[in-house]
């Protein structure tokens, strides 16, 4: 093909028409820095190669897909005209600043933001969300005039505030600094907070399992009730191993099992009760007449059918309030259940007789597997103190878990603490445990459960015995002496035992002052 050359016109513009022959038109500039230019709008199709630099003066408009091909085979961007997308390939960065201070880019597996310039990487927003791709759960929100917030699963556990911070659930650290002199607003001590004693179950003096009433098992925990089946397991039980609650530092439960009944009758119920000593709850640091104060009950409960039970506390003698609440079940696993309970004013009426500071019984804690319609009503009303009364302790139950064969309910790790939050549950080691257990019930750790006495020929003796702590009450000694006598005192402290033959001892000796 001929070249073309192009002079000056002032009369209007120089058409070049398509080539005759097949090829490329070219323009050849005559020399080393002159420029072809236009004017206006121009358009210029079918180029797919510039071999040199494109000096724009002004705008420039691509109508289609363009690619920058990099130096490294594969390193491209593209703009993406069909999806309106910029597109870098994999490790293709966004350079910014003079020394490529950040980077922005991804390696084929994680995605980088690099920041390797002079000062600080500020994110700047009123109000900063991080959520995850689907945009329905928010991690974390950063506000410029407001908390900072930090989520689980789009519920709140920590929020800073303007005096501090506040923590939802359970705070577990491996250690703290410090003696503590500076902390401030603790409504209970970080020790000795627990008013249950034997919480963890790890406790059961008189046997581990038994099929009757009562006192039986784990120490502290009583059961009792009224129903018309086979009899009703109660024993101390062990924990499964890698569940939450052995995971946890538990190793013992308080389970019952019940075997088959056939129906459900009105007056039918089971109950597992805890008594505290009207002096335990008056010295505790609760303010119980101000209903803007807490204490706050935490247990661990698993049943083998899924079902909505109740627990309730009782106030006697003097003022005979109840507060009843629901114990939701709604897995057959182990479940973490907390309640607060708030002060009543009604307690001023009769204070020293709500909780006299005494040993006597003040207040029960009742965990409830099933109760008969004789003791619950429709209208019953939970989470809030009322006056007692044995016809609507509790709204209705589900009769499923009380006739299904072999039911159980299980406890462990029950904790009341004065405060409106459940902290971890306070583990105390097995001997200060058995010693708090041995105020209200002692054996004595023989192989045989005996007390053996001492002898001075065929005279009449007289043996003393103490109690590893003093006792909240006279006790009631169980037992018998071999060789004849009986008991010539009991106390708090000790008890003297006589007997008028040889070889004296005294068999399956037990102390008992439980309420």
């Amino acid at each position: 093909m001929s070249k073309v050359r192009l002079t000056g016109s002032n009369s209007g513009y120089v058409e070049i028409a398509a080539a005759a022959d097949a090829g490329n038109l070219t323009f050849i500039m005559p020399t080393t820095g002159t420029a072809l230019f236009g004017n206006g709008n121009n358009v210029i199709s079918g180029i797919t190669t510039f071999n040199a630099a494109i000096d724009a003066s002004s705008t420039v408009v691509f109508s289609n897909d363009v690619t920058f091909d990099g130096a490294t085979a594969g390193y491209d961007v593209v703009w993406d005209r069909s999806d309106n997308q910029l597109e870098f390939a994999d490790h293709t960065k966004i350079s910014i600043g003079s020394g490529g201070d950040l980077q922005l880019y991804h390696d084929g597996n994680h995605s980088y933001i690099d920041d390797a310039g002079q000062g600080n990487l500020r994110l700047r927003s009123g109000t900063l969300e991080i959520q995850n791709l689907a945009g329905n759960k928010t991690s974390a929100i950063f506000s410029s005039g407001g908390g900072q917030t930090l989520n689980f699963n789009n519920s709140t556990k920590f929020v800073t505030t303007n005096t501090g911070v506040v923590v939802t659930g359970i705070c577990t650290a491996t250690s703290f600094s410090g003696d503590g002199s500076n902390l401030t607003g603790i409504s209970s001590p970080l020790s000795f907070r627990n008013l249950i004693i034997n919480g963890a179950m790890i406790v059961a003096q008189r046997g581990t399992s038994v099929a009757s009433t009562g006192y039986q098992t784990c120490d502290r925990w009583q059961f009792g009730g009224n129903w018309p089946g086979s009899a009703i397991t109660q024993e101390q039980a062990t924990i499964d191993y890698n569940t939450v609650p052995y995971d946890l530092g538990f190793r013992k439960s308080y389970k019952i099992t019940n075997s088959s009944q056939s129906s459900a009758s009105a007056g039918d119920n089971i109950e597992i009760t805890y008594s505290f000593e009207g002096q335990e709850i008056a010295n505790s640091g609760w303010d119980f007449v101000n209903n803007t104060k807490y204490i706050t009950l935490s247990f661990w409960v698993k049943s083998s059918v899924a079902q909505t039970f109740y627990g309730y506390f009782r106030t006697f003698p003097g003022t005979d309030l109840k507060y009843s609440f629901p114990i939701v079940c709604s897995t057959t696993g182990w479940e973490y259940k907390t309640v607060s309970i708030k002060g009543e004013t009604n307690f001023a009426q009769n204070v020293y007789n709500s909780f006299p500071n005494t040993s006597s019984r003040a207040m029960v804690l009742r965990i409830v597997p099933y109760y008969g319609t004789t003791y619950t009503d429709s209208g019953a009303i939970n989470n809030a103190w009322r006056n007692y009364s044995s016809a609507d302790i509790t709204p209705v139950y589900d009769t499923t878990w009380f006739l299904t064969n072999n039911a159980t309910f299980e406890l462990t790790g029950v904790q009341l603490e004065v405060g409106d939050t459940a902290t971890a549950f306070e583990h105390r080691g097995f001997s200060d445990e058995l010693r708090r257990c041995q105020r209200y019930f002692y054996k004595p750790l023989t192989s045989d459960g005996n007390i053996y006495g001492g002898r001075w020929g065929n005279n009449s003796t007289n043996t003393a015995v103490y109690y590893p702590v003093q006792m909240r009450d006279t006790p009631s000694i169980g037992g018998n002496a071999r060789r004849g006598g009986g008991t010539s005192y009991v106390g708090k402290d000790y008890f003297n035992y006589q007997v008028s033959y040889d070889d004296n001892w005294w068999e399956n000796f037990t102390a008992s002052a439980d309420m």
